[in-house]
């Protein structure tokens, strides 16, 4: 392999289903999904307060965000992906728009991320997710990449 380890030799090495890289640059933690729901790609999640080793849907406003949910479509209970650092996909607020640069942190709507150009004051400061490397136009579910990191 030249020195180069591939994406799934890598995550093999980590034991597959607890740790690893996602295909965009993102690092994951496979966590249990108690948000109570099907998971929905791109939900920012917090530790869960019901349940070790599981995640919750991020409350609105919440200053304690984790992640955000990797994968759709798997079931409550069961074990998801959440990125925790690096390049990660977030559902933007319903309605709001994306700016390359901006900074991103949970928003008054659980699970989903706003954005500001500059950085806000200390207590929304703890809200921070991360920074924005896509403009896109407001709509429904719509997903941002964003470089992930955490306060």
């Amino acid at each position: 392999m030249s020195g180069v380890v591939s994406y799934e030799l890598f995550t093999s090495r980590l034991g597959g289903a607890t740790a690893g890289f996602t295909t965009e640059g993102g690092f994951y933690q496979t966590l249990i999904n108690k948000t109570g729901a099907t998971s929905v790609k791109g939900t920012l999640v917090m530790a869960s307060t019901a349940l070790d080793n599981a995640v919750m849907t991020a409350l609105a406003n919440t200053q304690m965000p984790i992640g955000a949910i990797y994968e759709s479509g798997i079931a409550d209970g069961s074990l998801v992906k959440v990125v925790v650092n690096g390049k990660a996909q977030v559902l933007l607020k319903d309605g709001e728009s994306s700016t390359r640069g901006y900074w991103c942190g949970v928003s008054d709507t659980a699970g989903r991320m706003y954005q500001d150009s500059s950085a806000p004051s200390t207590q929304e400061h703890n809200r921070e997710v991360g920074h924005s490397i896509e403009s896109k136009t407001s709509g429904t579910d719509v997903l941002s990449n964003i470089i992930m990191h955490f306060n």
